[in-house]
């Protein structure tokens, strides 16, 4: 009877220590075909066929937290990034990619949650990759408009809190090099974004700032990056703006489509999304303009994207895109991406 009674309460025990922890397994598989066609200063390329991570980058995450009493929870969150059609493991060598991503450059943390916020150690996103997506229509996918992609996750020490509407995130740490051929500190960087959320409003602003160190090949370059931007709801549609900045030193480059540095970027984006029943359409407009580092020129153009989503379900959908990126004029030079694509996406 003892050895019954004793037996009931280490199932008891665990049962209760169980319960005050937990961890979910989660994920996205996206996958799409389509015509892809680049053109830099009149040579063009062109490809066909499947693409993974889109819409959505293809990835595979564990998130948990324990309660550790008196308000206090410790938490964590690891994601991976796959190759949706084959199952593999996606590389990069950097935490500025997206799309699928690496098995390194997503979220990749543990912390501490409490009343005061939460405190995260190791890599998640910046204050300007968070407000740039909460004032962007199609949430920073392939398709979208805003294509000043610079310094997207850091590693370091995050800080994450909400006061009645009034979200500050803000942060410590590093980012990798562009190339990612020196070691992971020669960006050192600090960051804070403020926002306020009210109902179908969100509006925020997001400033950061890294610098090579010594121990790079050279120490000349300082990222500043900045950002405007928010949302507001009406119910028939849904509206998003942003407006991004960007200036950088010689040795830096904006965005990896281009092999010269820009050393100042202003990007203005629009975007809507209307929902219709299980169907919801979107579009996009950007405008840009570039300027070309250590010259007096000055690159501009005009990014659009518009789509159509169909979801089956909360998590299974599917969507058509047609998008012409990343354009920029100066003359005779002549550069943009088209992309046109259809593609299923799951979420799990």
């Amino acid at each position: 009877m003892k050895k019954s009674l004793l037996a009931l309460a280490a199932l008891a025990a665990a049962g209760a220590a169980s319960a005050q922890s937990s961890v979910t397994l989660y994920g996205i598989a996206d996958i799409s075909g389509g015509y892809k066609e680049v053109n830099v200063d009149g040579a063009k390329t062109k490809t066909t066929g499947a693409n993974v991570g889109n819409l959505s980058g293809s990835r595979i995450g564990f998130k948990g937290a324990e309660d550790l009493g008196n308000g206090l929870k410790a938490v964590f969150n690891y994601e991976f990034g796959i190759d949706s059609a084959h199952g593999n493991w996606t590389s990069a060598t950097n935490l500025n990619n997206e799309g699928s991503s690496s098995t390194s450059t997503r979220e990749a943390f543990v912390g501490l949650e409490g009343n005061f916020g939460q405190v995260r150690v190791g890599t998640t996103d910046t204050p300007v990759r968070n407000l740039a997506i909460a004032g962007t229509a199609d949430g920073y996918s392939d398709f979208d408009t805003t294509t000043l992609r610079a310094v997207q996750r850091a590693s370091g020490v995050h800080y994450f809190g909400n006061f009645s509407g009034v979200g500050i995130q803000a942060f410590a740490g590093y980012s990798k090099s562009e190339t990612g051929s020196v070691t992971s500190d020669d960006y050192k960087g600090y960051g804070l974004g403020l926002s306020y959320a009210n109902g179908p409003l969100l509006v925020g602003a997001a400033v950061q700032q890294f610098k090579q160190s010594a121990n790079a090949p050279t120490n000349s370059s300082k990222k500043t990056e900045a950002v405007v931007g928010g949302a507001y709801d009406f119910g028939t549609a849904k509206v998003f703006a942003n407006y991004v900045y960007g200036k950088v030193g010689v040795d830096g480059n904006f965005n990896t489509a281009y092999a010269g540095a820009f050393d100042k970027v202003q990007e203005l984006n629009l975007g809507v999304t209307v929902p219709y029943g299980a169907a919801s359409f979107v579009a996009e407009y950007g405008r840009n303009r570039y300027n070309l580092a250590g010259t007096n020129e000055k690159f501009s153009g005009n990014d659009f994207m518009i789509g159509a989503n169909y979801a089956f379900s909360k998590r299974t959908d599917v969507y058509v895109r047609a998008a012409q990126l990343n354009d920029l004029k100066n003359g005779d030079d002549k550069n943009w991406t088209r992309v046109y694509a259809a593609g299923i996406r799951h979420k799990f």
